[in-house]
């Protein structure tokens, strides 16, 4: 048995270093695609006035940060970063009884689109809660803490402004009881 390996062995060497050469330059040449995913891609949100301007608060309830899988030749996939992907969602593209807006993903390298690059987000949409935005006025109390120093008297307490105009949705702005400064 040992025979038979050691027989011809620096024949078998070569043939083994000339396919790994052999398989080094064909990896090269033909720049096989490869894959991979990038986690934490912040989604840039667009259009946001669409639903202020409409009277609308919202807050991304889901979807804020997705994974997005790239596919594409190894020589490019394998210099892209998590900077390098642009997440967006469209508002003004909500329509009227939905409650996410889908998201589009791209690859911009130095300022450039890249087309030969195909990337799939794992997350398809912004999940938003939508409410309505009301501004109500709340009159300010004052809350004094805490004693005055030794030889000092507290005589007056003024506050100004006397009231104040909060805005927001409209279920944080109805559990507000009251408006104190400390």
């Amino acid at each position: 048995m040992k025979e038979k390996i050691f027989r011809n062995f620096s024949l078998k060497i070569l043939s083994a270093l000339c396919a790994i050469i052999l398989w080094t330059v064909i990896v090269n040449i033909y720049d096989p695609t490869t894959g991979f995913t990038i986690s934490n891609v912040p989604v840039q949100l667009l259009n946001t006035e669409s639903l202020t301007d409409k009277g609308y608060s919202y807050e991304v309830t889901d979807g804020s940060k997705i994974s997005v899988y790239i596919s594409g030749p190894k020589s490019v996939v394998t210099d892209i970063k998590a900077a390098d992907i642009v997440a967006t969602a469209n508002l003004s593209e909500i329509t009227a009884f939905a409650d996410y807006v889908d998201i589009e993903v791209k690859v911009v390298k130095d300022g450039k689109t890249l087309t030969n690059v195909e990337v799939t987000p794992r997350t398809t949409a912004v999940k938003l809660n939508i409410e309505n935005r009301i501004t109500q006025q709340f009159d300010v109390s004052m809350e004094v803490n805490g004693t005055a120093a030794d030889g000092y008297v507290v005589t007056k307490q003024t506050i100004s402004p006397t009231s104040v105009k909060i805005t927001g949705p409209s279920t944080t702005i109805s559990n507000i009881a009251q408006v104190k400064a400390i």
